[in-house]
């Protein structure tokens, strides 16, 4: 046990509400682990371990408690985790309200008590009052880029920001502020405001020739952006009141990188106090061809410090995904790994214990899809989708089922780039569709897989890229 998570919900969020309704309450799937190895702390070994108490305060703690008291101890195994238990956090009259659980064992080898806390907030949804939600997305010609908005809800009416913004680049939102990482010759980082007509609040250099790819907020003063031409992970201020304010440090990630001195970090994800970032580890001296295995990185955000490494089981984990992906109730991470972006076979689908430090091989392969996965969004432990390249060079937009490894229906078929795939706050598919004539936004049904535009919603130039506020 370890004291200070905490995790966050908005009411009726699929990602997180596990009854995924707006309905004044988060709904938690919490489990209580015991002995969990922590690579940051390697001379912390399992313990035998006397009966936990665990609960808090009022009903919500009930469900954790009752998990616990179904464990049967002494506990001296690693990794020892309750069922997931459902722990309700209801809103009232508030925008935001805040449980804490609470844990206690003792070893009973040496009489020392370990506590542990986990802070759960649910905040309240878009449905009961908020901004109405809207995609921010971006579109290019890669020679022009434009942002554009689309609503949630229906009738999806499109706006047109007047913000200006590089030919290449991706979109991110944390909090309030929307993120535009300007990548390949952008090398900046620019900050909007969603409450003031997306304007641009500041907008700062990564670095000369930097080709930035990835932000990911931890604080409102602290972020980290991948710099995927350099070798050092910088450390920022997401929104400072001047650029002169906005390098904060940087990790140099070097070491880890194969002999053309550069590890071409991309994706990042936070996990309670740790930072992931995926090393995709290209050969630029062979055409960006794999070197070898591409890496996770874990970096303790308290202190800078990298605590571990994950050894992947495939080459180029590359992934139009925005960040690396949380598998839905197991909390573990998904990453795509494509191998050689020429031939099919070499790659697919990794879960990483995010915990243990420890990669649990292909799940679903290039086989199973019938191609590279260039993005991909897990819906629930029997469906996702999935965007794949095929042999062919088509670029297919399926459907598949992870439990049996198996494509459930193709929905889409484009010669054309199929960018971006998400999932939107109402629980939709929305897919970012590059294929002419007729460019745009499409969405689907995840119960049904069925298209819920006649055609694609269109936002100007071409998408590329996408997220969603509030």
């Amino acid at each position: 046990m370890r004291d200070g998570w905490a995790a966050s919900c908005r009411d009726g969020d699929v990602a997180c509400d596990a009854d995924a309704a707006a309905d004044g309450v988060c709904t938690f799937a919490a489990s209580l682990c015991l002995n969990v190895r922590d690579p940051a702390i390697p001379e912390c070994e399992p313990a035998t371990l006397g009966p936990v108490h665990a609960g808090g305060r009022g009903a919500s703690a009930i469900a954790i408690a009752a998990a616990a008291a179904a464990i049967h101890f002494p506990v001296s195994a690693a990794d020892v985790c309750t069922a997931e238990a459902p722990v309700r956090v209801r809103l009232g009259r508030r925008s935001r309200r805040t449980v804490v659980l609470r844990a206690r064992a003792r070893d009973l080898a040496s009489g020392r008590a370990a506590r542990a806390a986990l802070h759960l907030t649910c905040a309240r949804g878009a449905a009961l009052g908020a901004e109405p939600a809207r995609a921010i997305v971006v579109t290019t010609d890669f020679e022009t880029g434009l942002l554009a908005t689309v609503g949630v809800a229906r009738p999806h009416s499109v706006g047109r920001p007047t913000s200006p913004i590089h030919a290449d680049a991706v979109v991110r939102t944390f909090g309030d502020r929307v993120y535009v990482v300007n990548r390949f010759l952008g090398d900046n980082l620019q900050v909007l405001d969603p409450a003031r007509g997306l304007a641009t609040v500041v907008q700062c250099s990564t670095g000369p020739g930097s080709n930035p790819h990835d932000v990911a907020v931890v604080g409102p003063h602290k972020a980290y952006v991948t710099r995927f031409d350099r070798p050092e992970l910088w450390i920022v201020d997401p929104d400072p009141p001047s650029c002169a304010g906005f390098f904060l440090g940087q990790i140099d990630l070097g070491a880890f990188a194969d002999a053309d001195g550069l590890p071409e970090m991309d994706q990042m994800t936070l996990v309670a106090d740790r930072l992931f970032v995926s090393l995709e580890r290209l050969d630029r001296r062979r055409d960006f061809a794999p070197a070898g295995k591409s890496l996770l990185v874990a970096i303790d955000t308290a202190t800078d410090a990298v605590v571990g490494t994950v050894e992947l089981s495939g080459g180029n984990a590359f992934g139009e995904s925005a960040g690396l992906v949380h598998e839905p109730r197991t909390g573990k991470l998904v990453v795509a790994e494509a191998g050689s972006i020429f031939r099919t076979g070499d790659g697919g689908l990794e879960r990483i214990d995010p915990f243990a430090l420890r990669a649990e091989g292909f799940f679903v392969t290039e086989d199973d899809l019938g191609g590279n996965v260039t993005d991909f969004v897990l819906v629930s432990p029997t469906k996702g989708y999935a965007v794949v390249i095929d042999d062919a060079l088509h670029n297919v937009l399926l459907a598949f089922d992870p439990s049996r490894h198996a494509v459930t229906r193709r929905l889409l078929v484009r010669r054309e780039f199929l960018p971006e795939i998400d999932l939107a706050p109402d629980g939709t598919l929305w897919l970012a569709d590059r294929g002419l004539p007729a460019p745009g936004i499409r969405i689907f049904d995840v119960a049904s897989d069925r298209p819920l535009t006649r055609g694609a919603i269109d936002v100007g130039l071409p998408p590329f890229a996408m997220a969603f506020v509030p």
